[in-house]
C-alpha cells in the first residue's frame, strides 16, 4: 500500500479532488492542509487502510518512503526505522529513536505498538527529528495513530474475515448519539489465527496470533467553547510468536541434530516460544477555546504486562531458554496553547511531563544438557528503571507577505534515569555470578531547534528548505550492569537538512511531494555484540558518527473517476562515517551500511471501482512493494544480509455503491515469497546461525457491513 493513499483521496471520485486543500493532519500539533505542512510527513486515511486490508503494523511495513517496520514475529522486538535509523528494542534501558503517538499520547515501550491497527481515523508518519514539538524520542521521525470519534448519528458497523491458517478476524463498533453535546463510541476487535511454523518435537503451531483488543471515545460538548474527550483502550495476546529456523548449523552441521532446510517453516525446539501481553491506558483531553486561541490539556495513564520465553539452543536438547518479563506503568501531562492562524503570525507554545516506570526480569533457564548443572538451573536479573522527562516548548510562523514564511520551533529537554540492578547467577557463577544491589542515576538536557523556510509560489504548491536539530537521551543496558562497568552509553545528537516540495496539479487530479535530506549524526547509539564477563552480550554503546542522504517521492493520480494510482519511492544512502572498536575485538565498521536501511523502496498501488448495478459496485484493489537489499547487522556480514523482496497484495468483490455493505475476496503475497525479516548469530551453538521468515502467502474472505 501507497503512503498517499491517504487523507489525501481517500475513497475521493475525482469531481471531489480540488478539496485537497480541505484535508487535515496534525503533524504540528495544529489542524491544518498537509500543504501547509513543511515537513515531510505522509498520510494514510480509515479508507485507504480498509481498502487495502490493513489490520496490524506489518501491513504498513513497505506504505511509506525511507521508513522500514520490523516486528521480527514478535511482541515486544519491534523496530522501525525512518531514513535509516532505528533503535534496539531488546533493551529496556534504550529510548526508542521513532515516537509512536496513539491520540497524542506517547508510548513509551516497543511491547505496545504492535497491536490491531482498526477503527483508526488516520495514520500520519513524520520523517526526520521532531525535536521542538514531540516527545524526548523523536529523533528519526514520529507515526501518529488517530481513532476514530462517534459520528454525527447512532449507528453499528461489523466485519467478519475468515481465511487460511485457521484465521479468523472480527470486527465490530457502535456509536451512540445522546444529543448534540454527548457522543460515544466503542470498538473491539478479535484476530485468531493458527501459526505457520511447525514444531516437529512439541507438535505446537508457532508464529501464531490470538488477541483481542477493546477502544472507547465519549465526547462532550458541555460548552460552545469547551469540549473534553476521554478515551480508554485494552488489549490482551496469548501467542506462541518467535518461531526462530537454524540458517546454518555449525558445529552441528552433519549430526542428527542439524536443520536439514532453513526455510521449511519447521524446527524441532524442546521448548516453545511464549508471548504473552496486557495493556491498558486512558486519557483526557480538554479543550478551551478562546478569542485568541485554543487551550489543550492532555492526561493520560498507560500500563503493560509482559512476559516471553524461548528455546536458545534451537534443538532438541535441554541446553538453555530465556526470557523477559516487564511491568511497566506511565503517566504523562501536555498542556499547550494554539494561536489562532494570523495573517502575519501565529505561534504554539507548552509543557510537556513524562513518569515512566519498569520493572524488568531476564530469566534464563540452564537445562542439563549444557553439561554444567545435572538439572534444570535458573539465573535472574533484576531492574527497576524510572524515567522522569520534562519539556517545554514553542513554535512561531511569521508570514512576510501571502508567500513567504518562517517556521521556528525550540523545545528544551530534561530527563533524568534511575535504575536499580541486581543478580542471582548460578550456584557455581559458571554462567553468571551473583550481583549485589546497584543504584545508578543520570540526567540529560538539552534545547533542540528547528526553523523552516517556506515559499508558496501558488495556492496549490509549498516549497520549503528546513533544519531542525533532534535528540536522544542516553542511559542503561540494565541487564549489563555488574561490579565493574556502569554499563552505560550517552545522548545521540542529530543535525537534519531538507528541502521538500509539495503541489498539485491537473486541477487537484493530481498530487505531487518530494522531499531531499541529509543527516548527521554524533554518538549514534548502536547494538553492539561485545563480551561482558567472558560471555558474548549485545548491548547498547555509541558509534562515533554516521551520515544518511537520500529522496523521497511520492504521488496520487486519478485519470478517471473510477481509477485511482499512488506510487511512494524511496532512496537512501545510510553508513557509519566512523565506528572503530565495534566490537571486542577491536573490528572497525566505518563506511558499513547501516542496518535496516534498504537503498531502494517503492511501492505502487491501485485502485478501481465502478458501478455494475444502480445499487452495486465492482471493487478491485491491487498494491506491490519493492525492498532492495537489507543488513540486519552493523557488520553488513554477507550472513546476515536479505536481498531484494517484491511483495504483490490484492482485493477484489463488490460493495453497496453507499458503503452498507461490502464482500471482498483478499490475497497477502501472493507469489508466495520466503524472505527473512531477521537474521543472527545463536547464542549456545558455535557457528549457528538463526532466521526468523516473513509471512507466507495467505488469503481469504471478508464481508463488512454498517447501518
Amino acid at each position: 500500500m501507497s503512503a498517499i493513499s491517504l487523507a489525501l483521496f481517500g475513497t475521493a471520485q475525482a469531481e471531489e479532488v480540488n478539496k485537497l486543500d480541505t484535508i487535515i493532519v496534525t503533524a504540528q500539533k495544529r489542524e491544518q492542509s498537509i500543504l501547509e505542512v513543511p515537513v515531510a510527513v505522509s498520510a494514510v486515511s480509515s479508507e485507504s487502510l480498509e481498502a487495502a486490508g490493513v489490520t496490524r503494523l506489518d501491513d504498513l511495513s513497505s506504505a511509506f518512503p525511507n521508513v522500514y517496520m520490523n516486528t521480527n514475529n514478535s511482541l515486544r522486538t519491534t523496530s522501525i526505522s525512518i531514513r535509516g535509523v532505528a533503535s534496539n528494542p531488546n533493551n529496556p534501558g534504550v529510548d526508542q529513536g521513532v515516537g509512536v503517538f496513539v491520540d497524542g499520547v506517547y508510548q513509551s515501550r516497543p511491547t505496545t505498538i504492535n497491536t490491531n491497527l482498526y477503527d483508526l481515523e488516520r495514520v500520519e508518519v513524520i520523517r526526520g527529528p521532531q525535536g521542538a514539538l514531540y516527545g524526548k524520542n523523536t529523533i528519526a521521525g514520529a507515526v501518529n495513530l488517530i481513532s476514530k470519534l462517534p459520528g454525527d448519528k447512532s449507528g453499528i458497523e461489523g466485519a467478519v474475515n475468515i481465511g487460511d491458517y485457521d484465521a479468523l478476524n472480527l470486527f465490530g463498533a457502535a456509536d451512540l448519539v445522546v444529543s448534540d453535546t454527548a457522543k460515544a463510541r466503542i470498538s473491539l476487535s478479535s484476530q485468531r489465527r493458527s501459526g505457520f511454523t511447525d514444531n516437529a518435537t512439541t507438535g505446537t503451531d508457532l508464529d501464531d496470533v490470538d488477541g483481542t483488543s477493546l477502544r472507547f471515545a465519549v465526547v462532550l460538548d458541555p460548552a460552545e467553547n469547551f469540549r473534553v474527550i476521554w478515551r480508554g483502550d485494552a488489549a490482551e495476546d496469548r501467542t506462541n510468536m518467535g518461531a526462530s529456523e537454524v540458517l546454518a548449523n555449525g558445529v552441528l552441521a552433519g549430526s542428527p541434530l542439524a536443520d536439514a532446510n532453513p526455510e521449511d517453516r519447521v524446527v524441532s525446539n524442546d521448548f516453545d516460544p511464549v508471548q504473552n501481553r496486557d495493556l491498558w491506558g486512558t486519557s483526557l483531553e480538554a479543550e478551551w477555546t478562546f478569542g485568541g486561541g485554543t487551550l489543550t490539556s492532555l492526561t493520560a495513564f498507560r500500563e503493560y504486562q509482559w512476559f516471553n520465553a524461548a528455546d536458545n539452543d534451537f534443538t532438541p536438547l535441554n541446553q538453555l531458554r530465556s526470557g523477559i518479563s516487564e511491568e511497566q506503568s506511565q503517566f504523562s501531562q501536555e498542556v499547550r496553547f494554539t494561536s489562532e492562524k494570523g495573517e502575519h503570525f501565529d505561534y504554539i507554545v507548552g509543557a510537556y511531563y513524562l513518569k515512566e516506570d519498569l520493572s524488568a526480569v531476564s530469566n534464563a533457564i540452564i537445562g542439563p544438557d549444557l553439561g554444567v548443572y545435572p538439572a534444570e538451573t535458573p539465573i535472574d536479573i533484576f531492574a527497576d528503571l524510572t524515567t522522569t522527562s520534562y519539556a517545554a516548548f514553542g513554535q512561531m510562523n511569521f508570514h512576510f507577505n501571502e508567500q513567504v514564511g518562517i517556521t521556528a520551533a525550540l523545545r528544551a529537554s530534561k530527563d533524568e534515569k534511575d535504575v536499580a540492578h541486581s543478580a542471582v547467577g548460578d550456584p557455581y557463577g559458571a554462567v553468571l555470578a551473583d550481583s549485589a544491589l546497584r543504584k545508578l542515576s543520570r540526567k540529560d538536557e538539552e534545547l533542540t531547534p528547528s526553523i523552516s523556510l517556506n515559499w508558496t509560489p501558488s495556492d496549490n504548491t509549498l516549497l520549503y528548505a528546513s533544519y531542525a536539530r533532534g535528540y536522544k537521551s542516553g542511559g542503561y543496558n540494565v541487564f549489563s550492569i555488574n561490579a565493574g562497568s556502569d554499563a552505560e552509553y550517552r545522548p545521540e545528537f542529530v543535525n537534519n537538512y531538507e528541502l521538500g516540495a509539495k503541489s498539485t496539479l491537473a486541477d487537484g487530479a493530481i498530487y505531487l511531494a518530494a522531499a531531499a535530506f541529509f543527516l548527521d549524526y554524533t554518538d549514534l547509539q548502536v547494538n553492539q555484540l561485545v563480551t561482558i564477563g567472558g560471555v558474548p552480550t549485545f548491548t547498547t554503546s555509541n558509534a562515533a558518527a554516521a551520515e544518511s542522504w537520500g529522496v523521497e517521492l511520492e504521488a496520487t493520480w486519478e485519470p478517471i473517476d473510477a481509477l485511482r494510482f499512488t506510487a511512494a519511492y524511496g532512496y537512501l544512502n545510510g553508513e557509519y562515517s566512523d565506528f572503530q572498536n565495534a566490537t571486542s575485538s577491536g573490528e572497525d565498521y566505518s563506511g558499513n551500511s547501516l542496518p535496516e536501511a534498504p537503498e531502494h523502496s517503492l511501492s505502487i498501488n491501485g485502485d478501481y471501482r465502478r458501478s455494475m448495478t444502480p445499487s452495486i459496485d465492482f471493487v478491485l484493489h491491487a498494491d506491490t512493494s519493492y525492498r532492495s537489499k537489507i543488513y540486519f547487522s552493523a557488520s553488513n556480514d554477507s550472513d546476515f544480509t536479505q536481498d531484494a523482496v517484491t511483495l504483490l497484495n490484492s482485493r477484489i468483490g463488490i460493495a453497496a455503491n453507499d458503503d452498507s455493505w461490502s464482500l471482498m475476496l483478499w490475497g497477502r503475497n501472493l507469489s508466495d515469497e520466503t524472505y527473512a525479516v531477521s537474521r543472527s548469530s545463536g547464542v549456545i551453538i558455535p557457528g549457528q546461525q538463526i532466521q526468523s521468515l516473513g509471512a507466507p502467502r495467505t488469503f481469504g474472505v471478508e464481508l463488512r457491513a454498517r447501518y
